[in-house]
C-alpha cells in the first residue's frame, strides 16, 4: 500500500507543509478495516470536496456575446474544525474484551491512543496528521461568451513515479447570465454548474460538483460578489488491511450540502486579484490571482 506517499502528494499540491516518513503512515492506516477507516478518513473527504468545489468564479458578469477570457490559479483553504479530529474507534480483530475510545482522524493529534486488554496486551489507535488546514491550489481557465454563457476548464497531471503513480486532476463547468432575462443594469446574476475529478494512482479517486446562483455587483475597481448553492463530494479510498492483508474499498461522501460564499475582487487592468470565504458544513478561504480579458463591466466603461 503507497497510502501516504498519495497523501503527501495530495498535500503538496495544496500546497502543505507535512514531512512525516512513508512507513510510518502506512503503518498507520493499515491497521484499520472499512469501519474505523471510513470514519479516521471522512474529515478528508469533507475538505478536500469541498475545496475541489471552490475558487471557479470572480464575477457573475457574462457578456451576451464576444470575447471573454480569464487565466488564473486559486488557492483553497479549508479549516479543519475540532470536531473533525477526532471519531468513536472501536478495537478490531481478536483483542479482548471489545472497547471504544476517542481516537485521531487523519487530521487529528499525532499520538498514538493504546488500550490495555486481557494479558497485558494493548491496542493501538494510529495519530493523525495534527492539521488546522488544508489548501488546494488548481489553475482555471474560463472562456466566452456565446448567448451569455461561458465555460470554465481545470486540468492538471502529474507523474509522480511507481510508489505512487498519476496524478490527474479535470473539471468543467458552464454559466449563463440571467441578465438576458431581467432588467438589470449594473447588478449581475448567472447560474452555473461544475464538475470536478481527481485521482492519485489506483489509491485515491474523488469527484464533486456544485450548482449555484452567482451575484456581483461592481464599485470602482472592486467587484462585491456572492453566491448560494448546492454541492456534492465522494471519495473512494483503497488500501491493504495489515491485519490479514485483504483490499479494503470504500466510497465516502462529503458531509457537504448547501453553501454561502462572500467575495470580492480587485480589478487591476487585466489584473484579477478575488478573495472569498463560504460558510457551509466544511468552511474555506479562496484565494486567486489571474489575467482577465473583456470582462470589464459596461457601466464602467462608460
Amino acid at each position: 500500500m503507497r497510502f501516504f506517499a498519495t497523501l503527501i502528494v495530495l498535500l503538496c499540491i495544496s500546497l502543505s507543509a507535512v514531512n512525516l516518513r512513508a512507513q510510518d503512515f502506512e503503518d498507520f492506516i493499515s491497521k484499520y478495516t472499512d469501519a474505523n477507516g471510513k470514519a479516521y478518513m471522512q474529515p478528508l473527504a469533507d475538505a478536500f470536496g469541498a475545496n475541489l468545489n471552490s475558487g471557479l468564479y470572480h464575477s457573475a458578469y457574462i457578456k451576451d456575446q464576444g470575447f471573454q477570457l480569464y487565466l488564473g490559479i486559486s488557492v483553497m483553504n479549508a479549516f479543519i474544525p475540532e470536531s473533525n479530529k477526532t471519531f468513536l474507534g472501536n478495537t478490531q480483530g481478536f483483542f479482548n474484551p471489545e472497547q471504544s475510545a476517542t481516537v485521531p482522524t487523519i487530521f487529528g493529534s499525532s499520538q498514538v491512543v493504546a488500550i490495555e486488554g486481557d494479558g497485558e496486551t494493548y491496542y493501538a489507535f494510529p495519530g493523525g496528521l495534527d492539521l488546522d488546514n488544508l489548501p488546494l491550489a488548481v489553475p482555471n481557465l474560463t472562456v466566452g461568451s456565446l448567448l451569455g454563457s461561458d465555460l470554465t476548464l481545470r486540468w492538471a497531471a502529474y507523474d509522480i513515479g511507481e510508489e505512487v503513480g498519476k496524478v490527474q486532476l479535470f473539471g468543467w463547468g458552464v454559466r449563463h447570465s440571467l441578465n438576458r432575462y431581467l432588467p438589470l443594469e449594473s447588478f449581475h446574476l448567472a447560474v452555473g454548474y461544475y464538475m470536478q475529478q481527481f485521482s492519485v494512482g489506483d489509491v485515491v479517486d474523488a469527484d464533486g460538483w456544485l450548482a449555484n446562483l452567482q451575484a456581483s455587483y461592481p464599485w470602482r475597481f472592486i467587484t462585491f460578489y456572492g453566491a448560494v448553492g448546492y454541492e456534492n463530494s465522494t471519495l473512494d479510498i483503497r488500501y491493504t488491511y495489515e491485519g490479514d492483508d485483504s483490499t479494503i474499498d470504500f466510497d465516502m461522501a462529503g458531509n457537504n450540502s448547501l453553501r454561502a460564499t462572500l467575495g470580492l475582487t480587485f480589478n487591476l487592468g487585466p489584473v484579477k486579484l478575488h478573495t472569498d470565504y463560504t460558510l457551509a458544513n466544511q468552511q474555506l478561504l479562496t484565494l486567486g490571482l489571474g489575467l482577465g480579458f473583456g470582462e470589464t463591466v459596461k457601466m464602467l466603461e462608460e
